[in-house]
């Protein structure tokens, strides 16, 4: 009874959340990864990337769990598409993010000023059917998701200034706030390689730091646009990362966040899941 009342209030909130949603294109929503040769540009400038066919996927407000976009500024979050394009050469694998952002917000100093940032998200175990997928938002117990999140302030060597898992320089030092939790916790006494963290999630306000650190990253911003790569080997180090395979169909999520409209955490635009094709 209590699974069908919730199924059904779910169902509810994403229906209430179409109005955020624009319309599919006729691209469809399959992520290809192109099988390449050599190196992978790790530069979001690269000149590499013109040679790689995109898709633009749609995004919403986030709405389902606290905070939700409705108490942003904009009474929704800012982003309404992404572009994203993939490639391999079978040890690595790349992806490019581009969307429209009119101000770039790299410079976190206090709880007064929001970054801008972007994030992969992808089951660590790829069911069988797609029914069984964990929640697109973040997993669910006992199905967790493995999380990329570039951070725009953690630009040009500023991941040494902020320690790993706060949200902005001096934060803490020690400590941080659980803010679903109502608790304080330690932040690890590791360092970052770079702007992205590799996170795991089983739901919302369980969102924790893995022990590798081994997503890489660059962004870069101008004209109006972010440009954001991230790259990894096809192997993960950790038992909680996920797993890349030729030929492998597996489920991908995107979360973009705009520090201008005040964005943070819950409060961001989302996709549901769609297909990452590796050739």
């Amino acid at each position: 009874m209590f699974k069908r009342v919730f199924l059904a209030a779910l169902t509810v909130v994403l229906v209430s959340s179409l109005a955020y949603v624009p319309a599919v294109n006729s691209q469809g929503l399959s992520v290809i990864s192109k099988s390449v040769k050599g190196d992978l540009p790790a530069d979001p400038r690269s000149s590499a990337w013109d040679k790689v066919d995109g898709i633009t996927i749609p995004m919403s407000s986030q709405i389902i769990a606290n905070p939700r976009a409705f108490a942003l500024p904009k009474g929704k979050s800012s982003v309404r598409w992404v572009s994203v394009r993939s490639i391999n050469n079978g040890k690595e694998i790349a992806f490019l993010l581009e969307w429209d952002d009119m101000t770039e917000n790299s410079l976190v100093e206090d709880t007064s000023t929001y970054r801008d940032a972007v994030a992969l998200e992808f089951p660590v175990n790829t069911p069988k059917r797609e029914a069984e997928n964990p929640y697109f938002a973040m997993g669910h117990e006992g199905m967790p998701v493995n999380i990329w999140q570039w951070k725009a302030d953690l630009e040009g060597g500023r991941d040494r200034i902020v320690p790993i898992g706060a949200s902005y320089p001096g934060e803490g030092l020690k400590y941080s706030v659980d803010w679903y939790q109502g608790r304080l916790y330690q932040l690890p006494s590791k360092e970052r390689k770079g702007p992205v963290e590799d996170l795991n999630a089983e739901r919302f306000g369980t969102l924790t730091l893995q022990d590798s650190q081994d997503v890489m990253g660059k962004g870069a911003w101008s004209g109006g646009k972010w440009r954001v790569v991230f790259f990894r080997s096809m192997s993960g180090k950790d038992k909680e990362d996920v797993q890349f395979k030729k030929k492998d169909i597996i489920p991908i999520a995107f979360a973009v966040w705009d520090g201008s409209n005040k964005e943070k955490d819950g409060q961001k635009s989302i996709t549901t899941w769609h297909e990452l094709k590796i050739e």
